[in-house]
């Protein structure tokens, strides 16, 4: 009786210890896709931004050019 009570403690505790185990794996494995996701989102803002930049700049062009049409008629 004494050794099935302590052979159901220790099963016990090991599954406690594996669940806990499983649980820190969990943690590494959503931080490290948080990080990812973070990375991605960056680099898509900065694509965006990128592309904005680039854009104000072609108007810009444009606007000055017409300007100088305008003014030289």
């Amino acid at each position: 009786m004494r050794r099935r009570v302590g052979i159901l403690f220790v099963v016990a505790f090991v599954s406690m210890l594996g669940a806990a185990a499983c649980g820190g794996v969990q943690e590494q494995v959503q931080e490290q896709v948080d990080q990812e996701v973070q990375g991605v989102q960056d680099q898509a803002e900065e694509a965006v931004q990128g592309g904005r930049t680039q854009i104000e700049e072609q108007i810009q062009e444009g606007q000055t050019q017409v300007e100088e049409a305008i003014e030289g008629q």
